[in-house]
Formats: C-alpha cells, structure tokens, sequence
C-alpha cells in the first residue's frame, strides 16, 4: 500500500505540478498557523463528528476515496441522483483555492492536489486543519470566527456544540437563518452524533491526543 501511495503521489506530482507549486505555500502557512495558534485548536470531539460523518475511510485512503467516488458515479447514472464524494483534503483543497464551479477538470485537478496535500501536512491533522478555515456561514469563516459568532469557547465545548458546528459544514448558517435551515443543521447534527458513537473507539485511537483540550462531554 505505501509503495502504492508513492506512485500514486508521483504520478499527481506530474499532472499538476503548477497548480501544487501555487497552493504547497498556502497549506505549509496554514499548518505552520495551526501549530502556532493554540487558543482555537478545534476539539477532538469537532475532529471525530467531521471523519465520522465526512471521510469514515479517512484513515485508509491517500487523500482520495476511490469506493466513495465509484459510488457516487454509480449512484448518478443508475438513479440520477447526485451524491457527495469528496474527502476531508479534497474540501481543504477547495477552500484553500478558492475553486468551486462545478466543472470535471475543477474535480480532478481537486482529486490530485489532495493526494498531493499529504505529503506535506501529517494525515492525522487535515481534521484540525480543515475545521480552522472551514466555511460555517455568514461571518464564520473558519472556526475562530465561528466559535465567535456562535458564542462557544473552544476549551468548553459541549459534544452537541461540537455537532451543530461541523453541521454547519454541510449546510451553512446564513446571516438570518430560516427555521427549515436550523432544522436541517440539527438533524445533521444528530446523524453525526450517531456516527460518531459507532465509530468513537477507533477514531479516538487514530487522531493526534495533542489535539485533545477537554475532557469530551
């Protein structure tokens, strides 16, 4: 599997080579950002409900989902339905450039910088650093302006803080948000917080303890 990785990082290396030169910069600032900037490290609970409900593969895929992508392809031309499949470094990818037109050059170029991404920032940090400049809505760019906005200090997080704010992830807030949409933002949340209990064990285990602040509630 790594000497799979290797060549799948090289031969990503080879077909965006100019787009990687432009945004290696930007991710090393960010990570270098996120190990500097301690008052506002994203909870590990905030990190588990984001691979749980996000990237549950995470851990075993080298920044692009191959299953997940299949799925989705499948999914649309047996039953026209249009399904996310995009991984936690490919949704940094997308912040990070600033690119969303919905495009198939857009998505693979999207699918080889997030290959590329790993190369560079530890696997076991794209959660955290995905959370920090993760759009949430309407003047919550990234969650220091989120915690902010939303009135939650980072080191008292409640599980259930934790789960409406990655909802918001999938459906960001609006500056007046209509009930149909705090409805969905809660029931997001609640779906995370099941998956999140299914998988806790083993997420647990696998994402950085330096990252943990509090004990979760």
């Amino acid at each position: 599997m790594k000497m799979f990785d290797r060549v799948l990082r090289g031969v990503a290396l080879q077909l965006a080579g100019r787009d990687w030169a432009q945004l290696k910069p930007l991710v090393i600032r960010e990570y270098e950002r996120h190990k500097t900037d301690l008052e506002y490290v994203p909870p590990l609970p905030a990190q588990e409900l984001l691979v749980a409900g996000e990237d549950h593969r995470f851990f075993s895929h080298p920044g692009v989902d191959p299953i997940a992508i299949c799925r989705a392809v499948w999914r649309r031309v047996a039953f026209g339905k249009i399904e996310g499949a995009s991984t936690i470094a490919q949704q940094l990818v997308r912040v990070l450039t600033g690119r969303y037109e919905q495009t198939l050059y857009r998505k693979f170029k999207e699918i080889v910088l997030a290959v590329l991404i790993t190369t560079v920032v530890p696997k076991s940090v794209l959660p955290s650093l995905y959370l920090r400049i993760g759009y949430f809505g309407w003047r919550m760019n990234g969650f220091r302006e989120a915690c902010r906005r939303l009135g939650f200090r980072p080191d008292g997080m409640t599980l259930l803080d934790c789960a409406e704010l990655v909802a918001r992830l999938k459906y960001p807030e609006p500056r007046v948000a209509p009930s149909e949409r705090v409805s969905l933002i809660r029931r997001r949340a609640t779906h995370l917080l099941k998956l999140r209990r299914q998988k806790h064990r083993y997420l647990v285990r696998r994402l950085p303890a330096r990252e943990i602040t509090h004990e979760p509630v």
